[in-house]
């Protein structure tokens, strides 16, 4: 092991003092220890399993002015006396430094990349932090910073663990600023006896559904979840479960389940009623502890008050997904089906939730130009009448999965979402070449992992309304042209995204 990195001389001593050469010696490994305690670490190795400092030993090139930890060619070893002064600063610094510093680990996330959108429609954001302009804003392009974690974790010992996430996010006019994603406790095997085990999690931590299924995506950097996409978190704050069945070395069940607040991670709470959510994972001929194999999910979650409505109308929301999932080391397959009361999510809500949005036709004073509307008026094209029924029912179908080539850097991912809205009957004759807000999510790319901390991707991904044809070849001239037909352009973007992750 060699600590040359941190200074180097090619010349000769040429005379020099040998207290200079011992000087430097001591600078850089003053240099090496600071930084070894300050990520919790030591100079393990150079106690070479002893407890007696002075059996270890550091050896020098006297041509280099290297330090090294192991003897070699051309390497002379230190004298006892500098030996010693070496231990002896690192004592100092170790001693200088809190001791819970020692059991916390600093790791980051981030996600950046470049999007072009031939076209763009009214949908959500396909991928997770984009601020993207609406309708009319074909051949639109920029580079992104979709996320920036900083993970701090402070782990003791095995029975619990504190995680702490601030998220480096860009909000609409464009500017960076933190808001916190992650906040937790968790405690370990609070229970754990007859293969059963538990775990319980108290504040900001991640919901039973979309956070799961980020992992199963595994390209979750640059495609978003089936119920993600509709607008659901994968973190609020609250109370949850998490835990295994396992017997004879493999897993039969996994389960998560907890109460959270109805109003997710990212604003205030909305109603006095917590959310229950509950996901259960069966694995009828058992998995490994990495859970490869064939599960079964079913998930469940409730809510009070959606901001759809209008205001004082309390209004349920219910989410349920049937999950049918095989995993291996390489791949991942998965087939869903999603039932919702309520949920009212995917259209194109751009931007903002009170109705702003960026775009030809935004700015009402002039609607063949582009502009913005900020006066969070409704959109033009605004699914929110269906909040008129107060038990508006939903259903999809998703398959989405990967496949990494084995002995290769290179994987392929895609996915397929098919969401179907119910008709209020008062909106019936409107509706009359089906719900016009049907719509349809394609996702195919490839993916190359550069290496464990480096992951690229390349895909295109695509969103159309399912029976925009039907409305878009009426009369300009008619109610159903108006108000949903000339909205109903398809959004159809190639993205190039990085992970960095360590």
């Amino acid at each position: 092991m060699s600590m040359g990195g941190f200074f180097s001389s090619k010349k000769q001593d040429s005379g020099i003092l040998p207290y200079v050469r011992q000087t430097a010696v001591l600078v850089a490994v003053v240099t090496f220890v600071a930084a070894s305690v300050f990520i919790g670490g030591a100079i393990n190795a150079a106690h070479a399993g002893s407890n007696n400092e002075s059996s270890s030993s550091f050896y020098e090139n006297p041509i280099t002015g290297e330090v090294f930890l192991k003897p070699g060619s051309g390497r002379t070893k230190l004298s006892k006396h500098i030996t010693k002064k070496l231990f002896g600063i690192k004592k100092a610094v170790s001693n200088a430094v809190p001791a819970w510093t020692k059991h916390v680990k600093l790791g980051t996330t981030i996600w950046i990349g470049y999007g072009y959108y031939n076209n763009t429609g009214f949908s959500q954001d396909l991928q997770l932090e984009e601020n993207r302009p609406g309708p009319g804003n074909n051949n639109y392009n920029a580079f992104n910073v979709n996320r920036g974690y900083i993970n701090l974790v402070f782990r003791k010992n095995k029975k619990w663990f504190l995680r702490v996430t601030p998220n480096i996010h860009r909000g609409q006019d464009g500017s960076a600023f933190i808001r916190l994603k992650y906040a937790y406790l968790q405690f370990n095997k609070i229970y754990n006896a007859n293969g059963l085990t538990m775990n319980l999690k108290v504040g900001q931590t991640t919901t039973p559904l979309v956070a799961w299924e980020d992992g199963l995506l595994g390209y979750h950097f640059t495609e978003r979840t089936p119920y993600g996409f509709l607008g659901v978190t994968s973190t609020q704050p609250g109370i949850s479960i998490t835990g295994r069945y396992k017997t004879g070395g493999r897993v039969y069940m996994a389960y998560n389940a907890g109460f959270f607040n109805s109003g997710g991670w990212h604003n205030n709470e909305e109603a006095e009623q917590k959310s229950p959510q509950i996901r259960l994972d069966i694995y009828p001929f058992g998995a490994d502890s990495k859970l490869n194999g064939i599960g079964i999910s079913g998930y469940y979650a409730w809510a009070q008050q959606n901001t759809f409505f209008p205001a004082g109308e309390n209004h349920p929301t219910a989410r349920a997904a049937a999950i049918l999932h095989y995993k291996t080391p390489d791949s991942v397959i998965v087939l869903q089906y999603d039932y919702a009361i309520n949920q009212l999510g995917g259209f194109g809500n751009i931007n903002d939730s009170k109705g702003s949005w960026c775009g030809i036709g935004a700015n009402t004073s002039s609607p063949g130009v582009y502009g913005c509307n900020l006066s969070g008026a409704s959109l033009p094209f605004n699914p929110s009448k269906l909040g008129t029924s107060p038990h508006n029912t939903e259903h999809g179908i998703d398959a989405f999965g990967y496949y990494n080539i084995p002995n290769s850097k290179f994987g392929l991912f895609g996915l397929i979402q098919r969401y179907y809205y119910s008709t209020p009957q008062a909106d019936s004759a409107n509706f009359k070449y089906g719900n016009p807000y049907d719509f349809q999510r394609v996702v195919a790319g490839i993916g190359y992992h550069f290496n464990k901390h480096i992951t690229f991707a390349i895909d295109e991904q695509n969103y159309r309304f399912l029976n925009a044809k039907d409305y878009r070849d009426r009369p300009s001239t008619s109610a159903m042209y108006i108000n949903y037909g000339q909205w109903m352009g398809d959004t159809n973007a190639i993205l190039v995204q990085v992970r960095i992750a360590f």
